[in-house]
Parts: C-alpha cells; structure tokens; sequence
C-alpha cells in the first residue's frame, strides 16, 4: 500500500509538471505568436497591397478584390483571437483551444496566399513577374517570424507556399525553371528545419523555467523555514548599498519596523569603525565578504552582528546576519583571561611579557624601559592566619593603589602570588627612580580597612632597566630579580636598585650552587666537633657536630655561604642524611658516654623520610639513641602542616633528645617552649658575647635559666670566648657551655681518646680541666672527712 501511494504521488507530481511545461509552452507560443503578428501585419498589408497594384490592369478586379478582402479577414480574425485571452491567466484548456484556433486561422491565411501566386503566375511579365517573386520569398520567411513557435501552422505555411511558388515557377518559365525550383526546395527544407529547431529550443526553455521556478520555490520555502528556525535572518540591499525586501525577522533583529528599514542604508545600523568601513567598502564594490563582525548600539549594551553576503546578477547583494553578541562575550572573555590576571583585574605574566618585548624592541625606546618588581613582605602570613578571601581582597586593594600611582601608558601586572611588576617608560636617574619606589611602597604601606578592622602590610622592590644599550626581556627581568632578592635580604620594606655586584653575586652563588653539587659527589664534605662541657663537673658532656667544605681551589668555604644555597636547592637533605649517617659513625667508636648533637634545617624536618634515616643510622652503627640529640631552630615550628611535628614526635618516641637553637632571637619563642616538650635550651651567642657589660644580658640569661629549669629542660650557652663569661654563666645558673674558649670545632680524631680531648681543649681550656681534677679532690677529701 506505500508503495503504490508513492507511485500515485510521483505520478501526480509527474503530471503537474507536465502540465506546467505545456501551460508555459503554450503561453510563450501564444506570445510569441502574437508579437510576431503584429511585426508582420503591415509588411502582409503593403504586399497585397503592392499585388493589387502591380496586377490591377492584368486581372479582374473582383477576384484581387475578392482575395484581399478574404486576407483582411484572416487578419483581423487572427488578431482577434489573439486579443481574446490573456496567456498569464487562462486556464490550460482554454489556452489550447484558441491555439488550435489561431493555427487554423494562420492556415487558411497560408493557404489564401498559395492560391494568388499561381493565378498571378499566368499573367505576371517583367516587372510583375519580379515584384511577384519577390513577394512570394518574403511571405514564405515570414514562417521564421510569425511560425518559429507553432510546428503545425509553419509546416502547413511553407508546404502550401512552397507548392505554390513551384506552380508559379512552373508556369512562367516551364521545366527549364528546375534549377529554381531546387533552390525552392532546399530553401523550404531550411525554413521547416530551423522553425523545428526554434521549437525545440522553446519547449527546452518551458522545461528549463518549470525547473528553475520549482527550485526557487524550493529554495524560497526553505528560505522561509531556515528565517523562521534558525537564528540567522536574511538580507538584501541594491547597488546603492540600501534595505530591500525587508524580512520580519530582519526587522525584529534591528527593533525597527520593516517599512521604515526599506530603503535605508544597511550601514546606518551599525556603528562606526574599521568593521563598518569595510562593510561599505564591500557592499561599494559588490564584493563577496564572510563572517564580518559589526557593532550594533542597543539600548542595554553594544550588540555584535556577523554578517556574510555574495553579490547577485540583477545587481543586487543578498546574504545572513547573526546575533553573536554571547560568542564575542566569550571571546572577549577569554582573551582577557588570556592577558589579564582574573582577581585583580590586572595585566597578567604572558601580557606583561609581550608588552616588555614590544617596548625592549624599539632601540630608541629600550633605554627609557624601567621595570619595577615588587614582593608583599610576610603576606602568606596574613594570607594563612586571617584567610585568602581577606588575603584576596588585599590583593585587589594593592593591585588599585599601584595602578593609581602610574600614566596611562605605563603597565601594572601582577605575576603571580603577592608580586607584582610595574614597567614605565622615563629617562628619570637613579634617584628619582628610587623616589618613585618609595612612593609605591608608601601607599601600600598606608592602612587598609577590610571589613572594619584595620591591617597594614609592607613590601619590597627591585628596581632594573637595561645595563646596556640594549638587552632583551629576559635579562631586564633577571636583573630586577636579582634587585628584588637584594631589597629582599636587607629586610622588609626596603628597596634596591640593581648594579653589577648584584650580578657578580647571583653568579658566585650559581657557582657555589654548582660546585656543591659535585663536593657532595666528590667527598668534599667534612665534620669536625665542637665539645659541650658540664659547667659544674668540667667534663665533656657532649660534641656538636658541624659541617665543614674544603674546596679544592677556594680552600675552606664557611658554612654561611653555602648552607642557604642547599637550604634552597633542596641540597641540604641529601647532605643532611649523609652528616647523621657520618657523624654516627665516627663517634660511636669513641670513648666515654657523651651525647652528639647534630642540627636539622627547615628542609630536612618536613622530609618523610628524616625518621628512617635516623632510624637505619641509629642501627647500623648501634648507637645508644639517647646519647643523640638533634637541635632545631623556632624556623621549623613556623612552618605550617602536620610533618614538621610528626617527625619530631617519631624522633622523641625513637629515644632521641630535641634541642631549641638559638633561644630568645625569635619572635615566638616562649610560645613555642609550650607548644613543644624540648630537652634542652640552648642560649645564642648574643647573649653571650657582651654579658659581662650587659645587664640586660645577664637578666635575660638568668630568666632563660630559671624558665628551663621549671620546664625540666637543660640550658647550655653558646660562643663563650672569656674565662670571665664562662664564671657569669656559671653564677647565673647555666648548665653547659660551648665556645671557643673551650674549644673550636676539630676533626673527629681530635675526640677519638681522653688524651685526645686533653690534647685539644689546650690553652684556657686547660684552667677548665683544671678545675674539674680540683673539684675531683674536693669531692675526695669531703668523702673521707665524711668516713
């Protein structure tokens, strides 16, 4: 049943489109035939006319007369016909029923005509018989002009007439005319070809407009679904560039209504710019254009419009417009997100980046180039204790002070992190560069108000422009760096403005960076000793192991120039491990129960694997883990995270002591004597150093002796360099002490024996020994009073 309901549509389609063809065919022929007509009446007039003329005296009146009279009528019957209906409206049956009658009509005509040559024929001399041939030929062509659409009544016009004019030939000149009629015949054969070849080409051009008209309905009702589906609409405009065939949907895209479009510059609707000009330049020269993107003032916000179009053959350019107001939104959000930071809105590292390039490029412009690196001192304080929406929002804050204090042209950028860069443009000096750096770390430095409480915060900056006529971006950047790292070291809240001795020391440290990457290869690292000795018995109560670099061309390196660098390398845990493993080794085959003290950095208390290192080292050299004792400083209790404290935890709960280094130069270090249960305080040098002219020194020794005493925590003293400073601290209730005056640090065979450590505690350190053998023989002879 489908299948033959498909067959019946297909033969119903089929069938009005052949009746299309034949209703267009026949409205042509009918128009064709018409205009033809009326281009042949007068010369059809003028040649019977001219017959009448020439033959008036030849033949009888009536009959001319007669004939004439029966031509008129088929004239005007002819034109009459025609007159009747209209081709563009009459229905299919009635336009061929008046076909059928014109051709009969046009036949009889044809057929009037056949019949006056050959009776003109019998009379017609000379000029006559010339002026009958003539016209005879004329109204045989005339089948080209009046027939050229209508097969049937050009057949029966040049077969009647061509019969005819071979009468005619026939009876002036007889069978000696053959050649004539030859030429009569070939002549006749060309008019009926091309009046057949005319009529093919004019059913081809029916069927070819039946097609067109279905394709362009097609294209037009598709046109009509896609305006009234898809989000384009359609346009037109004339050569003039104006608005034709103004759609609703166009009209509603504008928010004008479509009569006041028509005829309105397309290019009125837009705003001005280099995307409207090209749009005129385009629609000026009738140039095809893809996917151009225009503004569109609206009333909420300026509106985008993509636009595409091609010209047409009547002149015209027709094309789509779309509404991307949402896609050039994102794309414009992207590309800020691309070269502006997304939380203070201002020019990002990769924005910050091309504009330096750009500017740096310019030869005559390089030398103006300053570039200002500035670094928020302690804000991941700030941004750890009260949160990182407060820390944003300070972030922000700074971001629009830094922006307040530059031109227009100048460039803010914040790098990441609490860093930012201002570049400027200025052939100020130093000086006023460095003013200028003062007055940016002065409006940071004023107050912020943040949800009613107050904060204040302080930074650093680094100050560079090119060492040299010209430089690139990366070695500007590297010296504001090096500036920054310099401001940075002097302190908070300063500046620094680079020079070469900055570069000469960034280099030394790459090399010592360098360097002590291969002495930790190599076994260029040593220990040497220092002794600990107990301030009421004289005797050595322990060593502290410290490390020490011989380098083969600079000779013995201080621990202060290369301890930072592995601290911020990362070196400083695999020397780390290397000096617990080492100084175990070497003093668990010393005599005597003493304790080794080994120091722990930042670094090497947030290792996961500090714990099994001690704890392999503690086993494999059988190490008694309470005469291990590892000393810290309040820097690794300032560190945020559980492992710091876990590792510590691990190392009590493995028997090991924990010792507080360098007591009272921090900023919290009471807080941390409770936070953490520690076995020992040990006082720093500072303290020590001017303690006999000191009060204050000898107060605050004191309070640090009597605190660790009520905590059950031992005090030990470092830097003793006088026998004076070693009695005050005895007095003052200190436990232990280290120093010089006792002993500098050795190498490890120095302690490997009592005669040893007799050996190298020499010099004052002798009047110490002294004193222990004196006590020694107090104790003695106190026991044998008591006996």
């Amino acid at each position: 049943m489908a299948e033959h309901a498909t067959q019946s549509h297909a033969k119903k389609e089929e069938s009005a489109t052949a009746d299309d063809v034949a209703r267009l065919l026949l409205s042509r022929r009918l128009e064709d035939f018409i205009t033809g007509t009326r281009l042949a009446f007068v010369p059809t007039l003028g040649s019977a006319a001219a017959l009448i003329y020439m033959f008036y005296d030849l033949v009888p009146v009536m009959v001319l007369g007669a004939w004439a009279a029966l031509q008129l009528f088929w004239l005007s019957l002819t034109g009459m016909l025609a007159r009747r209906i209209d081709p563009a409206t009459a229905p299919l049956g009635q336009l061929d029923r008046q076909w059928h009658r014109l051709m009969l009509a046009k036949g009889a005509g044809a057929l009037t005509w056949a019949f006056v040559f050959p009776y003109l024929a019998t009379v017609a001399t000379g000029l006559a018989a010339a002026v009958l041939a003539v016209i005879s030929m004329a109204i045989l062509s005339a089948a080209v002009l009046v027939h050229r659409t209508s097969p049937f009544s050009a057949r029966v016009h040049i077969v009647a007439l061509s019969l005819a004019m071979s009468a005619a030939t026939v009876i002036q000149a007889g069978w000696a005319g053959w050649p004539a009629l030859i030429l009569l015949a070939i002549y006749a054969l060309a008019l009926a070809g091309s009046v057949r070849a005319q009529d093919r080409q004019a059913l081809a051009g029916a069927e070819a407009e039946i097609a067109r008209r279905e394709s362009a309905g097609t294209v037009r009702m598709l046109l009509h679904d896609y305006e009234e589906q898809s989000s384009d609409w359609l346009w037109t405009v004339n050569r003039e560039g104006r608005l034709r065939d103004v759609s609703a949907r166009f009209a509603m895209a504008a928010d004008r209504p479509a009569q006041t479009l028509e005829d309105m510059p397309l290019i009125d609707l837009f705003l001005p710019g280099e995307d409207r000009d090209r749009l005129a330049s385009h629609l000026r020269d009738r140039n095809r254009f893809r996917d151009l993107v225009v503004k569109v003032p609206a009333e909420d916000a300026i509106r985008y419009w993509k636009l595409s179009a091609r010209p047409r053959s009547d002149g015209r350019m027709s094309g789509v417009a779309r509404d991307v107001t949402g896609d050039r939104v994102t794309e414009d959000r992207v590309a800020f997100m691309a070269h502006y930071d997304n939380l203070t809105g201002l020019a990002n590292r990769y924005l910050f980046n091309d504009r330096l390039r750009a500017a740096l490029a310019q030869e005559e412009q390089a030398r103006s180039v300053v570039l200002f690196y500035l670094d928020l001192d302690d804000f991941k304080a700030v941004n750890d204790t009260r949160g990182h929406l407060l820390g944003d929002r300070l972030l922000r804050e700074v971001g629009t002070r830094l922006e307040q204090e530059v031109r227009g042209h100048d460039l803010v950028a914040r790098l990441g992190g609490d860093e930012f860069a201002i570049l400027l443009e200025t052939r100020a000096g130093a000086g006023m560069l460095i003013e200028r750096a003062h007055r940016f770390l002065a409006v940071i430095r004023e107050p912020f108000e943040l949800d009613g409480q107050t904060y204040r915060i302080s930074g650093s900056i680094g100050i560079a422009r090119c060492p040299e006529e010209r430089c690139d971006a990366e070695e500007l950047m590297r010296c504001a760096d090096l500036a920054l790292f310099a401001a940075k070291d002097k302190g908070r809240d300063t500046i620094a403005l680079y020079d070469q001795a900055m570069d000469r020391k960034a280099r030394d440290r790459r090399e010592i960076e360098t360097d002590l990457r291969e002495a930790v290869a190599r076994d260029q690292l040593n220990i040497h000793y220092q002794p600990v000795i107990d301030l009421d018995s004289g005797e050595v109560g322990g060593y502290e192991a410290l490390l020490r670099w011989y380098h083969p061309q600079r000779g013995v390196v201080r621990p202060d120039e290369f301890l930072g660098v592995a601290e911020e390398t990362g070196l400083i845990v695999p020397i780390g491990e290397w000096v617990i493993g080492q100084a175990l080794r070497e003093t668990a085959t010393w005599d005597g129960d003493f304790r080794i003290a080994i120091n722990l950095s930042p670094t090497q208390v947030r290792s996961p694997h500090l714990v099994d290192v001690v704890t392999r080292a503690i086993h494999a050299h059988g190490f008694d883990p309470g005469r291990v004792e590892f000393e810290i400083t309040e820097h690794v209790l300032m560190q945020k995270g559980s492992v710091c404290g876990a590792n510590l935890e691990k190392l009590r709960e493995l028997g090991t002591k924990i010792a507080l280094d360098d007591f009272g130069i921090g900023y919290s270090s009471l807080s941390y004597l409770r936070r953490f249960p520690f076995d020992r305080i040990k006082i720093d040098k500072d303290f020590v150093e001017d303690i006999e002219q000191s009060a204050d020194n000898q107060a605050i020794v004191s309070s640090i002796t009597r605190l660790a005493d009520a905590l059950g925590m031992a005090a030990t003293a470092e830097g003793v360099e006088t026998r004076a400073q070693l009695d005050l601290l005895r007095k003052l209730g200190c436990q232990e002490a280290q120093g010089y005056l006792i002993c500098e640090p050795v190498p490890g065979e120095n302690f490997a024996t009592p005669d040893a450590v007799e050996a190298a505690m020499h010099g004052e350190a002798s009047g110490i020994l002294d004193y222990r053998k004196a006590r020694e023989a107090v104790l003695r002879r106190r026991g044998r009073e008591a006996g």
